[in-house]
């Protein structure tokens, strides 16, 4: 029905995993408090969701990938997919830039997401 060639997939990740990578970066040097005076919650609770959205996308390759689960995939990504989300708000409250570098992934992962329902819908 709809999908990109399969070298497409390990370039974008590649493009959209380093933006995230810079975001966890601003998020951690940040001072302790310039990160707490104006939120909530703490960094440590933004790399906290950071880290299980790495975890989950992992977790993701391997039941989608190399178990061929996919209507496993789909609990999975669907999961992943908000955790990054949560992750990219959290973020966001901490550091607008971090919050923005977010968005590249934010948006590769719905891709994804949309492609793991779409075959687990033709494949019912």
């Amino acid at each position: 029905w709809w999908e990109p060639p399969g070298w497409v997939f390990p370039i974008m990740w590649l493009i959209v995993s380093k933006p995230t990578q810079l975001a966890a970066l601003y998020v951690l040097t940040k001072p302790d408090a310039a990160t707490t005076a104006a939120t909530p919650y703490s960094r440590e609770v933004a790399l906290a969701a950071y880290c299980f959205h790495l975890a989950l996308g992992d977790a993701w390759n391997k039941v989608f990938f190399g178990m061929q689960c996919v209507g496993l995939g789909v609990v999975v990504i669907t999961t992943f997919f908000g955790v990054l989300v949560t992750s990219a708000v959290l973020f966001g409250g901490l550091d607008g830039v971090a919050g923005r570098f977010m968005i590249p992934t934010c948006a590769w992962v719905f891709v994804a997401t949309c492609l793991n329902w779409s075959i687990y819908f033709r494949n019912m």
